[in-house]
């Protein structure tokens, strides 16, 4: 099954292949439990929420229609499930409401680093995780799953249901966002901080 397509193998689990969900699940369990786990900054969340996202795959295989890339497909039903939670958690201020603009943070790890630069890349990550956590819910999604999930723009718009401008203008204005935040953190000439 490594050779078929996601599309290929969602078709054959389609067909009751119960392999193929085996495939789907070793292809997906990880991005998509990243994904919720970057949305959320919660573990137990995020693992709920793709346990949620593979047992919605279950229920509507009989619906998938492979009309575009599968991933498209798995990270929509991902987004709608961490909104729907989003909406009903503490978190419910952060999502954006109809009328409200869309206006208003990486890890850093080096291959062999000692122990001050390991103390300070994870500070740098710290830092950049909580600037991230501080964007607008929609800037934040969707800068994730081009940033993380290395999901090309039109497969953003497709997931978050925007047009193709909105998804750049949103991740746009994140990374200007982040820039500005994470600025006066930024190494200055002489190899420390500012």
């Amino acid at each position: 099954m490594h050779e078929l397509t996601d599309e290929q193998v969602m078709l054959k689990y389609q067909e009751g292949d119960a392999q193929a969900m085996e495939e789907l699940l070793r292809r997906y369990r990880n991005p998509i439990h990243s994904f919720a786990y970057r949305l959320s900054q919660d573990a137990v969340e995020a693992q709920d929420i793709a346990q949620e996202v593979f047992l919605k795959i279950h229920q509507f295989r009989a619906h998938y229609t492979p009309s575009g890339k599968f991933s498209t497909w798995i990270f929509s039903i991902t987004h709608n499930i961490c909104v729907s939670r989003l909406r009903k958690s503490k978190w419910l201020t952060l999502w954006p409401s109809k009328s409200s603009k869309l206006d208003e943070p990486m890890e850093f790890q080096s291959p062999e680093a000692s122990p001050q630069d390991v103390a300070a890349q994870n500070e740098t990550a710290q830092l950049v995780r909580t600037c991230i956590q501080g964007l607008p819910f929609l800037q934040k999604e969707a800068l994730i799953l081009r940033e993380y999930e290395n999901l090309d723009y039109q497969e953003i718009a497709s997931i978050l249901h925007m047009s193709l401008g909105a998804i750049k203008s949103l991740i746009f204005r994140a990374r200007q966002t982040l820039k500005e935040r994470l600025l006066p953190f930024v190494e200055d000439s002489s190899g420390g901080l500012r």
